[in-house]
């Protein structure tokens, strides 16, 4: 079948969804379900800045898809209409952090407000006083939106945390400019933001916060009801395909916006009707394209990190802090791959992984006289880790590893 015969066969199987943007992680609904008291505590507090008066910082907190980061998107949205209509010089800038660094946020702030400044070749210093100088021109004020706050990337030159260098500079720009012009929010998976702040940053920050918890079972297959008769021909959607999809995302701890996949790529599986069947098909497919996503967005030296925790996993063994290492350290020579410190993949690599949900890291003690050290985790199959990681080694770097007949890896398991 040629390329064109590809396009029109496209055209012409319209398939039962029909308005699949609805889907996507991008989609921002008119209306957030079951989310007023939330929306409205954040437009009330951000609503001040209209009457003359000065909005509390605030804080944005909750898991995994419950609807954060929509509903400041709509808020902020709202905000910018009624400011335009009225003729009040106020706007919300809304800036996404994850993986970026602290000085890139900085610029993309920036850059939203229309300032010029270069991406490279100055640093944060610089932002800040571009930021503060811009601010000192205007008689407005602004609205700074952080969000997913707690992923920002740090780099090797940052000494201090990213997201704790970041609130501090926001909270501190009256002091820059003179005058009370900003006000921001935070958004973050986390709970323990406050916990992680320096003394310094809290005590200038103490935001108004603002909780976004999970969402119940019914609310979830409500949820799904809404966005099925916004996606799909009616009728084409079974009530129990629904209900089961609603009843997995609450059992297994996932979330909506996976939810919202599943239904994408069950649509692509179905012919005039979706049902479970079709549903248990994508989740297969979600689940492997969602790992691979993760894995190619991770550079070569996060990628050996994590594949070190596997094989340690996969032989039976605690992934500890100093045999992940070793590990690691094996890799890189097998490779001809520049190793970098164990402080580096401490405290810059594996605090990415853990962003990116594909490990999880805790301390332990080992008994009397062994001390206790970080010990790492991966839910996926390591197996499963391991493969995907190997064929994407033999991609960036053009030579080969498999954990399963390689003898010099084989061997570092027996040492284990």
């Amino acid at each position: 079948m040629g390329v064109i015969d590809i396009f029109e066969k496209a055209v012409e199987e319209k398939g039962i969804l029909l308005n699949p943007s609805v889907l996507s992680d991008t989609y921002v609904p008119e209306k957030l379900l079951f989310r007023d008291e939330e929306i409205g505590k954040i437009a009330r507090n951000l609503a001040k800045f209209f009457k003359s008066d000065y909005p509390d910082n605030t804080l944005i907190f909750g898991p995994p898809g419950t609807g954060k980061t929509h509903a400041i998107k709509m808020v902020s949205r709202d905000y910018n209409a009624f400011a335009r209509e009225k003729g009040f010089p106020s706007q919300a800038v809304y800036v996404n952090a994850k993986d970026k660094s602290y000085f890139q946020v900085l610029v993309e702030l920036l850059h939203s407000l229309g300032i010029e400044f270069p991406s490279r070749g100055f640093g944060v210093g610089e932002a800040v006083s571009a930021l503060a100088d811009h601010l000192k021109g205007l008689e407005g004020t602004y609205i700074f939106i952080f969000d997913e706050i707690d992923k920002m990337k740090r780099t090797s030159r940052d000494n201090e945390d990213p997201m704790n260098a970041l609130i501090y500079r926001m909270s501190r720009l009256d002091e820059l400019t003179g005058e009370l012009k900003t006000a921001f929010v935070v958004i973050s998976n986390r709970g323990d933001i406050m916990q992680r702040l320096e003394y310094f940053t809290r005590s200038k920050f103490i935001p108004e916060i603002v909780y976004f918890r999970e969402y119940d079972a019914r609310e979830i297959a409500e949820i799904l009801h809404d966005r099925v008769e916004k996606a799909f021909i009616e009728g084409t959607v079974s009530e129990d395909a629904i209900n089961y999809l609603a009843a997995l995302i609450k059992q297994g701890g996932k979330d909506l916006r996976w939810g919202f996949r599943v239904l994408k790529e069950a649509a692509e599986l179905a012919k005039d009707k979706l049902t479970r069947e079709e549903i248990n098909r994508a989740i297969e497919v979600v689940e492997r394209n969602m790992l691979q996503e993760a894995i190619k967005g991770l550079d070569v030296t996060q990628l050996l990190v994590l594949y070190s925790v596997a094989l340690m996993e996969d032989s039976g063994n605690v992934p500890r802090t100093g045999h992940v290492y070793s590990a690691y350290k094996l890799l890189c020579e097998k490779l001809n791959y520049p190793s970098r410190t164990m402080r580096h993949i401490t405290h810059f690599v594996v605090p990415k992984l853990e962003t990116q949900g594909l490990m999880t890291v805790s301390e332990k003690s080992f008994g009397r006289g062994k001390g206790r050290s970080l010990v790492y985790h991966i839910d996926e199959e390591p197996v499963k880790i391991l493969s995907l990681i190997e064929n994407e080694l033999a991609i960036r770097l053009g030579t080969t590893v498999r954990h399963a007949t390689d003898e010099d890896i084989l061997r570092f398991y027996r040492e284990w």
